[in-house]
């Protein structure tokens, strides 16, 4: 297995870079999160593609890049903390500089869409961390964002890891990035799953996807985070009666990857609900 390369423990006054790698960021939640910041010892720094707006991007894809590598490049910013998740990280995965990231391993910083990049970095192997972005800090467990901080603090891994070596994050964009250079590395590694706002057959469509690419057979094991706001089939698409799907995550997940013999660890809280505890990637 490839050596894990862990970027430095953040300290007193180290500064972190606010970037908008998929959605745009409103002026107030770039001041709320750097104020964030600023309340705890640390220094924002606020790149000018960070207030720029490309449709619902945060800029154009060369432009959301360009925040990033200028962000590795620079031996004085520790961490990239993204400001919003939504979609458009696949976009940017071409652009971006990966020997500028191995020589200088920075904290890159939230989870959903930026599963995207968390791939790529464990394709890298650079850690990374599976965390709040800045605009659901208001809505997670306290005890999760003082978590998360910890890991910026200690450089390590929070103690609910142990010594796992853990991959993964959204299931769709995992699932967008099947058979691509930046699906991250699966042999000796846990996937972390979770996902927000889609259809049940959707998950079991990617479910049954990942298995016919082998990943739960490579993998130790998965990791079942959160699954919120799901939806059924229901007669506004056309149906004469409502014909719901009719399996739950656990029951997809019982079928496509416990049948498999892959260990699965359920409830793990982590995603888009009030739980959403960190863990380092890679």
């Amino acid at each position: 297995m490839t050596t894990l390369h862990l970027p430095p423990a953040l300290t007193e006054g180290s500064r972190v870079a606010l970037v908008t790698p998929a959605r745009f960021a409103s002026p107030a939640l770039i001041d709320a999160a750097s104020d964030l910041l600023t309340s705890w010892g640390l220094d924002p720094v606020v790149p000018t593609q960070t207030t720029l707006r490309d449709h619902q991007f945060g800029g154009t894809d060369a432009q959301r890049a360009e925040a990033l590598n200028a962000a590795f490049r620079n031996p004085d910013i520790s961490a990239v903390w993204a400001l919003r998740g939504g979609y458009g990280c696949t976009r940017l995965l071409p652009l971006l500089d990966g020997a500028v990231l191995k020589a200088n391993p920075t904290w890159i910083t939230g989870f959903s869409d930026i599963t995207a990049l968390h791939g790529w970095a464990s394709g890298l192997g650079v850690a990374s961390l599976h965390a709040p972005v800045a605009s659901t800090v208001p809505t997670t467990d306290p005890a999760d964002v003082e978590a998360f901080r910890q890991v910026w603090r200690t450089g390590q891994p929070a103690a609910h890891q142990g010594a796992r070596r853990v991959v993964g994050g959204n299931l769709s964009v995992l699932f967008a990035m099947l058979g691509t250079p930046s699906m991250p590395p699966l042999k000796g590694r846990w996937l972390l799953l979770e996902d927000l706002d889609e259809y049940l057959y959707h998950l079991d469509r990617m479910l049954v996807a990942l298995g016919q690419a082998g990943v739960f057979d490579e993998v130790e094991g998965v990791l079942v985070g959160s699954f919120t706001d799901l939806k059924d089939n229901t007669k506004a698409f056309g149906q004469a009666v409502d014909n719901p799907f009719g399996r739950t995550v656990r029951d997809m997940v019982e079928e496509h990857v416990v049948a498999r013999g892959c260990a699965v660890e359920w409830e793990v809280p982590s995603g888009h609900g009030p739980r959403n505890a960190p863990w380092v990637l890679g």
